[in-house]
Formats: structure tokens, sequence, C-alpha cells
């Protein structure tokens, strides 16, 4: 792996992990049934902030500045800012492995991600959608649903293509 990318990666990576939710929670307003969905979309901006970098097809690239927008988006309609809710230890784990990955095995490292990270982030905005208190956000969750859904559409898609 060459020292610029490793530094970028490391920099992605310092920008989001090192807030976690508890800081989160004393630094903004927003409730902690949201966290989920927030920590999710930090998830998934971090890891397609590394595709935009290190990605080789360009599938996977089109589809990481779709996600970076919608999480944008996403948080903004929860009352957040991109990174602000930080990501899971699981998730770290992730990013970690993602940054030393290199040409096609980061492509496929980064779509399974993303599919495994849809997934839960598609049952996390199910139960916003039936349950979250704050109306912006249960929109959000609401429309987001079938989002989710055709983007598990779209990844599944790009998998089978770099396969």
């Amino acid at each position: 792996m060459n020292r610029r990318n490793l530094l970028i990666g490391t920099a992605a990576t310092a920008a989001v992990l090192p807030l976690t939710s508890s800081a989160f929670a004393q630094g903004a307003a927003v409730d902690e049934a949201k966290l989920p969905a927030l920590m999710g979309g930090d998830f998934a901006t971090a890891t397609s902030q590394l595709a935009l970098q290190k990605a080789n097809h360009r599938a996977v690239k089109t589809f990481a500045e779709l996600e970076i927008a919608e999480q944008a988006a996403v948080a903004e309609a929860f009352g957040s800012k991109p990174g602000a809710a930080g990501v899971s230890q699981k998730h770290a784990a992730m990013i970690e492995k993602l940054q030393a990955a290199e040409g096609a095995d980061f492509d496929a490292m980064y779509i399974n991600g993303q599919i495994d990270g849809h997934e839960e982030l598609l049952a996390i905005h199910k139960k916003y959608a039936r349950s979250g208190d704050d109306p912006m956000a249960r929109g959000a969750s609401i429309v987001g649903v079938t989002g989710i859904q055709s983007h598990l559409a779209m990844l599944k898609g790009i998998k089978s293509m770099i396969g």
C-alpha cells in the first residue's frame, strides 16, 4: 500500500472514529433512537469516501458518490451532520480492512460491506418509520426504506458485474 493512500485512508477514518455515540449524545440534541441510523450512515459515508480514492471499477465509484450525497441528506433530515455520530466497533474494523485492501479486492470488499450495511440500515429505517418521534426523520425513514431496497438491487448488480 502506498503511503499517500494509507495517510488519506487513516485521515478519513480518524474524521469519523473519535466520535462515539456518547460524545454525540452530549454534544447534540438528537435522541438516542436516531443513533443507529446515523451511525450506519456514517459507516456508509466513511467507506464510500475510501471508495472514491481506491476503487478500480467506475460503477463502484459512482455508487460511492451517490451514497455520500444520500447519507448527507439523511443526516440533515435526522437533525445531524455527516460524521457526527461515529461508527460502531464492528464498522471501524471493516474500515481498517478496507484501508488495507487494493484493486479488485477493495472493490469486492466495499460492495459486500455496503450490502451488509444496507441490510442493517433497512431494518433500522423500517423500525424508525414505524415508531420514530421526529416527523422529519420519520419521513426520511419512510422514503429511505424504498431507497435502501433500490440500493441493495444496485449493489447486487454491481457485485455480479465485478464478481
